[in-house]
C-alpha cells in the first residue's frame, strides 16, 4: 500500500496549474444512482447506530472503560458518515458548490477527530497486537487520505482531491463494512469471537481501499481515453 502516501503528479503549486481542469467522463446510470443511494442509506443507518453510544453507557466494560476516546471516535465516523455521500453528489457541486466546499471542510475535521481517537482506541484494541495494528493501520490512513484531499483542494488540483477523497471515503465506510462482516463471522460461520475481531480489523478496510483504487485509476484510464 505504499503508493497510497505517494503525492499524485497532478501536485503543483504554481498559478499555471491551478486553471480548471477537464473534467473525466462521468457517465450516469441507473446502477451508479442505485449504489450512491444504497451508500447514503447504510451510512445514515450506522450513524444512527452510533447515536446510541451517546444515550446511555454500553453494557461492554472495555467500552464503558473507554467510553470517552469511544465517543470521540464515534462522532467523528458519524459525521464524516452523515456528510461524505453528498461530497460525491455532481448536483449539489453544481447547483451550490459553497455548500460543497463548507461540507467538505465539516467532513475532514470529522475525520481528523474519528481518526486520532479511531488510534487511541486501537491502542487499546481488543485480542492484542493484530487488531492493534490493523485499526491502527486505519485510523492512520484514515487521517492521512484526508489530509492529502485537504492539501490538494488547496492547492487547485482537483482531479487529484477528488482521488484522495474517493480513498479517504473508502476508509470511512470501514465503519459499515465491519458492521456486516462481524455477524456473518458470528451468526453464520459460528466463528469464536477473537477469530473473528482480528480478522474483521483488517478486511473491515483493506477490500475498501482496494476498490477504491481500482476506482481511481479507471476514472484515470477513461480520461485518457476520452482525450485521445
Amino acid at each position: 500500500m505504499a503508493h497510497l502516501t505517494q503525492f499524485p503528479q497532478t501536485l503543483s503549486a504554481s498559478p499555471e496549474r491551478r486553471s480548471p481542469q477537464p473534467k473525466s467522463p462521468q457517465p450516469k446510470s441507473w446502477i451508479s444512482t442505485c449504489l450512491w443511494g444504497l451508500m447514503l442509506l447504510f451510512s445514515a443507518i450506522i450513524a444512527v447506530y452510533g447515536a446510541t453510544y451517546f444515550l446511555a453507557i454500553p453494557n461492554d466494560a472495555h467500552f464503558a472503560r473507554y467510553i470517552f476516546p469511544l465517543r470521540l471516535h464515534i462522532a467523528g465516523g458519524m459525521g464524516a458518515l452523515l456528510a461524505g455521500p453528498w461530497q460525491f453528489s455532481q448536483k449539489l457541486r453544481a447547483r451550490a458548490l459553497n455548500l460543497h466546499r463548507w461540507l467538505g471542510r465539516f467532513y475532514l475535521l470529522e475525520v481528523a477527530l474519528g481518526s486520532l481517537a479511531g488510534l487511541w482506541m486501537a491502542s487499546v484494541s481488543l485480542e492484542g497486537l493484530p487488531t492493534h495494528f490493523g485499526f491502527g493501520i486505519l485510523a492512520v490512513l484514515w487521517f492521512v487520505t484526508g489530509l492529502q484531499a485537504y492539501r490538494m483542494a488547496r492547492l487547485g488540483s482537483i482531479a487529484a482531491h477528488r482521488q484522495w477523497m474517493i480513498r479517504n471515503f473508502a476508509l470511512t465506510l470501514a465503519a459499515v463494512t465491519l458492521r456486516i462482516y462481524m455477524p456473518l463471522m458470528l451468526a453464520v460461520l459460528h466463528w469464536p469471537f477473537p477469530r473473528t475481531y482480528i480478522t474483521v480489523s483488517w478486511l473491515c478496510w483493506i477490500p475498501n481501499l482496494l476498490v477504491a483504487e481500482w476506482m481511481v485509476r479507471r476514472r484515470q484510464q477513461l480520461l485518457i481515453k476520452s482525450r485521445a
